[in-house]
């Protein structure tokens, strides 16, 4: 029987699932029609988030067909400029959920149907739920074109299929390796082990050398970068399942059949997150943080932590697995060695106060205060609070770990000459000789500024004053329009696009936002009159500047 796991861990031989059921085998089918290559796997290590499907190669073109990976009806259309892009969920009766990311556009009914919602809506952004009767689809039936909207780094079709969950189809929902289900796919290469890592309790970690021996001095976790490759695939994807043992014992299992969504901005407490972020080189971590266990795993057993006896000498077998069971393996030899000095890895605790990671935290100052939830760290730590005119430094001192959800923070004072509801709380990000500010939306009351952040760091309030951008790329005021398609650039310096509308003639048009590259296309086709016609832009940012903008073509 194929059992879906979520991730979890063994320590001493225990283990727990969050379901065990038969998978349907040959259900569904591939939605394109080449040969699965794939540029990202299931699972993967992301930034903030377990990489939530199959990212499938299109040949780096778009406007591929997408196809129904079996009978159901489409549940939900779901439109924005930043992540999936234009997304399409498909329900069906055994009731899984087949998911469909950065399409470039809908198909048949679907497409009319999500073009009437944008102008009932009069948004480019949309989520619209629809009954099972109003949009049926037959497996192999096409529904949509492949592209690259949203937060894709290039043409691809990104592939879910999830069960559970709730009415908006995503919320507590658990999203499984897509794989599993018995689609066709090649892979006769197996993962490489691309480094291990020793981690001493206090101190430093450092890499294990191609001699694949080591001399530790007490408690240690391990840390393993692995990645894999198939035909016709990238060549650093995600594996499958890491397994570590020690002197033949199985002491620590990682596996990726499924994931909660709800629950995956825990892969940061998986990870060596500083050496992640500076390198994008993802080192799993033996080791188990108490507050990222998660609702999917109600018992763990043990640490992760090895404890060898001093003198004594061990072998620790990795081994590393991809989708079709191709395993690469490596051996390292450790002896427990007293008399080596770990390198201490002694933290500033100045200006920290104590945090309990499953408790409420609250630290207010004359010009700033924060307030925690519970689980928003994923272990006690010390934080770091310090002031310096209107900046705020908060840092944890332990584990360099994002936190696992928003928290609030607030920064008291003015900025002279600039109204309240033009402060923004700022995240100043630093570089040698320049600094940028990036803004959180910002509520206002009694000469506070307050922010729900997602990030520790140096923030500060800064003034936006200054109305958002917009200029025309593939036209010019009062010339004659080439085509039927205007594209304009919108920006804004600091708080961000909040909203834009769009306007042909004093009818609101479509305008369909690219967020990576700022820029909205108007695809006037069949709306242009003969003559003069003007298109009339409004620009929102986060802090209530507003332009307004009019052009005059000629057609």
């Amino acid at each position: 029987m194929k059992r879906i796991l979520t991730l979890f861990f063994i320590f001493h031989f225990s283990f727990f699932t969050l379901s065990a059921q038969e998978l349907p085998q040959g259900y569904f089918r591939n939605p394109l029609d080449s040969d699965i290559g794939l540029s990202a796997t299931f699972a993967e290590f992301r930034t903030g988030h377990f990489h939530s499907g199959l990212d499938m190669r299109t040949g780096g073109a778009v406007g591929k067909p997408v196809y129904a990976a079996a009978d159901g009806y489409v549940a939900k259309v779901s439109i924005s400029p930043w992540g999936g892009g234009k997304i399409l969920y498909i329900k069906h009766p055994n009731g899984y959920t087949t998911v469909y990311m950065h399409l470039n556009g809908y198909a048949g009914a679907i497409g009319k149907a999500v073009l009437r919602e944008h102008y009932a809506q009069k948004s480019y952004s949309i989520s619209k739920l629809f009954g099972p009767n109003e949009l049926p689809v037959k497996k192999g039936q096409l529904v949509a074109y492949s592209g690259n909207t949203g937060g894709s780094g290039g043409p691809h079709l990104h592939f879910e299929i999830r069960r559970g969950g709730a009415a908006d189809l995503h919320t507590h929902s658990t999203t499984i390796n897509p794989l599993h289900f018995g689609l066709p796919y090649t892979d006769n290469i197996k993962p490489v082990i691309r480094g291990l890592r020793i981690y001493p309790e206090g101190g430093e970690g450092y890499e294990v050398g191609k001699d694949n021996t080591v001399s530790v001095s007490g408690p240690f976790h391990l840390g393993i970068y692995a990645t894999d490759a198939a035909e016709g695939s990238t060549a650093k994807n995600g594996p499958d399942r890491v397994e570590v043992y020690l002197d033949g014992t199985l002491f620590f299992l990682y596996t990726t059949e499924a994931v909660p969504i709800d629950s995956s901005r825990m892969v940061n407490a998986l990870l060596d997150y500083p050496l992640f972020a500076r390198s994008r080189q993802a080192y799993l971590l033996t080791r188990a943080l108490p507050g990222a266990e998660g609702p999917w795993v109600p018992v763990r057993m043990g640490d992760g932590i090895f404890r060898l006896k001093a003198g004594s000498t061990h072998h620790i077998g990795v081994k590393v697995y991809d989708i079709a069971g191709n395993c690469a393996e490596r051996v390292v030899t450790v002896t427990s060695n007293p008399n080596i000095q770990n390198t201490p890895n002694n933290p500033n605790t100045q200006n920290t106060q104590p945090i309990i990671y499953n408790q409420p935290f609250d630290y207010q100052q004359s010009l700033f205060s924060i307030h925690l939830s519970p689980f928003t760290l994923y272990a006690d730590d010390r934080l770091r609070c310090e002031t310096e005119g209107k900046t705020v430094t908060i840092q944890p001192t332990v584990n360099d770990i994002p936190p696992h959800q928003y928290y609030s923070l607030s920064i008291k004072g003015s900025l002279p000459g600039v109204p309240a509801e033009k402060t923004v709380v700022a995240l100043v990000y630093r570089k040698p000789g320049s600094f940028k500010y990036t803004a959180h939306k910002t509520t206002h009351a009694d000469g506070w500024h307050t922010a729900q952040v997602r990030d520790w760091g140096e923030f500060t309030l800064a003034a936006d004053t200054t109305a958002p951008g917009a200029y025309p790329i593939n036209f010019k005021d009062w010339a004659p329009l080439k085509g039927s398609t205007m594209k304009v650039k919108i920006f804004d310096d600091l708080a961000g696009v909040e909203t834009y509308h769009c306007y042909l003639n004093g009818q609101w048009i479509l305008g369909e936002y690219d967020g990576k590259t700022a820029t909205v296309t108007i695809d006037a086709s069949g709306k242009l009159k003969s003559g003069t016609n003007r298109l009339r832009i409004t620009v929102t940012d986060g802090a209530g500047n507003t332009t307004d903008v009019t052009w005059t073509v000629t057609k």
